[in-house]
């Protein structure tokens, strides 16, 4: 097993590499120190549940673009068993075996497995020599809450020009009704407006695809990968898909892509 320095929530400790995000965050380092200077990847999924098919072509599609990492949205299982849990870190171990996966707790995943095997509910990556950074908070209950709240604004004190944000639920807004959050939105779009190194943010859940505005940045729902899509929506896409986000000096453009 590997050991590591382990940053969440501003403590450091040693740790041995046994969870996805310690054995992702070894590997993300590996390659962020010789990946270009100017010029990476990423891809951006989420909600594959229910359906190992789709998922393992939104994997299989997204390593055809050699992302720097894969987030994953949460929403990886339908009742966040161990069992569930395994069989979907072995299914991501096998079909992108040398590619960090990030992954965003879910209101699908259970708390105690989820930290055990897969990832703390909220945490930080990102690379010193790349100048990017995500930031993951936990809102799985429809609500982001005074101690999330202030989790995010710590980590976007002095970040790069290149940061992202990654949640579960979508926020409430005139666009987004339905399988969204209230409670601690209008904060959230407070903090993304007056953090000018924010440049996106991405949210699962609703099992679609979309693209907005909020805090005046890109915000984007994506939930096509593997769950069953919406049969009703207000707004997006109906489309299971991956997002790829190529960030070229510093600044990220976004392109959809369908699974064919």
């Amino acid at each position: 097993m590997i050991l590591l320095l382990l940053v969440c929530f501003g403590t450091v400790s040693a740790v041995h590499a046994e969870t996805l995000f310690q054995r992702s965050s070894v590997l993300l380092q590996q390659l962020a120190d010789k990946a270009p200077l100017g010029d990476y990847s990423f891809v951006v999924l989420g909600d594959s549940r229910g359906n190992d098919a789709v998922f393992k072509k939104a994997l299989s599609v997204a390593a055809t673009y050699r992302p720097l990492f894969i987030l994953h949205g949460g929403d990886y299982s339908d009742k966040g068993s161990e069992e569930e849990t395994r069989k979907f870190l072995s299914l991501v171990e096998s079909t992108v075996p040398g590619i960090p996966v990030f992954v965003v707790f879910g209101n699908h995943e259970s708390p105690t497995v989820f930290e055990k095997l897969v990832a703390p509910r909220q945490y930080r990556f990102g690379s010193k020599r790349l100048g990017f950074r995500v930031v993951v908070v936990d809102n799985a209950e429809e609500e982001l809450k005074a101690p999330e709240l202030s989790f995010l604004r710590e980590e976007l004190v002095a970040a790069p020009k290149a940061t992202f944000l990654a949640m579960h639920v979508p926020p409430q807004t005139s666009r987004w009704r339905g399988h969204t959050f209230t409670d601690g939105a209008a904060e959230l779009e407070r903090v993304i407006a007056s953090s000018s190194p924010v440049q996106a943010s991405f949210f699962a859940h609703s099992h679609v695809y979309d693209r907005d505005l909020f805090g005046g940045k890109p915000a984007f729902v994506s939930g096509g990968a593997g769950a069953p899509l919406a049969w009703m929506s207000r707004y997006g896409e109906r489309v299971y898909h991956i997002i790829v986000v190529r960030v070229k000096n510093g600044r990220a453009s976004y392109q959809m892509v369908p699974l064919k």
